[in-house]
């Protein structure tokens, strides 16, 4: 005989545990850091960590139809998953915990002007061993969240195993980052706070960072590649670095290849995302 599956909890304090832990986890990267959670604002970012692993909690944001209907036998009000869309019960069913919040607290806690009504807490994926072979991209320094995101989505859709980010690097699971990757971090092992010159090093194939001429330091065999003539092995990893800054000098000594990406005149440089992607998708047509 099938049952009706138990009311959710409708919550309308600011008081309640899950909103205080949910406030300190949307204003505080280190808290972030140090619980291992991160906070996934959206259907479609809970949806994707969904299909990787089970939700902590899942947070509906509630409106009036869904009010607390005061008729269980506790005398406490709750929301029945059947008054969901279907897709958010099938969020429901890959969770631990589910909440509904009072209109007013989901929206203080939402960054998005215009919310599809979820939130979710769930744990930051362990990080892997890193890779010594296969299709990596390495980022050196790379301080902006957007930039960073786009470029862990757009390595996924290349084919990419791995994503390296450097302790100088924005963190891989702010709510701007994880918003920018639109779901790329778990269909991708991204592996934060990597010291890149022992990695690169311990990396058993080509190791390239885009550059316009070999720099003082390098190895004398570094040839640089005009990106639509190179040629890239099985194993090779692509390092990308802050735009303002450059490659950092400790990663001199670990590149064996240049990548060049051609421009017109009185132009001295790409966005970085943009960057990526030509390097990116050209070692993926190898």
């Amino acid at each position: 005989m099938n049952r009706n599956p138990a009311p959710l909890r409708y919550v309308t304090s600011r008081d309640n545990a899950t909103v205080k832990r949910l406030a300190t986890l949307s204003h505080s990267a280190p808290a972030r850091r140090r619980d291992g959670m991160c906070l996934l604002e959206g259907e479609h970012l809970a949806q994707s960590y969904a299909q990787r692993a089970r939700i902590a909690t899942l947070v509906l944001r509630g409106d009036e139809a869904s009010a607390p209907t005061l008729s269980l036998a506790d005398g406490s009000g709750g929301v029945s998953p059947h008054q969901l869309a279907p897709s958010h019960q099938r969020l429901v069913t890959a969770s631990d915990e589910t909440i509904v919040l009072a209109p007013r607290l989901f929206d203080q806690l939402s960054a998005l002007s215009t919310s599809s009504g979820v939130l979710a807490m769930a744990a930051t994926p362990v990080s892997p061993p890193l890779a010594t072979g296969g299709f990596v991209l390495a980022l050196d320094a790379l301080q902006d969240p957007g930039n960073v995101g786009t470029l862990i989505r757009t390595a996924a859709a290349a084919g990419a195993s791995q994503v390296w980010l450097s302790a100088g690097c924005a963190f891989a699971w702010s709510v701007k980052t994880l918003r920018a990757s639109q779901g790329a971090h778990f269909h991708i092992d991204v592996i934060e706070a990597v010291e890149l010159e022992t990695a690169l090093v311990s990396f058993k194939g080509q190791r390239w960072a885009t550059l316009p001429r070999p720099l003082p330091g390098m190895a004398s065999s570094v040839v640089v590649h005009e990106f639509r003539q190179a040629k890239f092995a099985v194993d090779t990893v692509m390092i990308l670095s802050n735009e303002g800054n450059g490659l950092s000098p400790s990663l001199y000594g670990a590149v064996t290849h240049g990548l060049s990406i051609p421009m017109q005149n009185g132009i001295e440089s790409l966005n970085v995302g943009v960057a990526g992607a030509l390097a990116l998708y050209a070692v993926a047509g190898r």
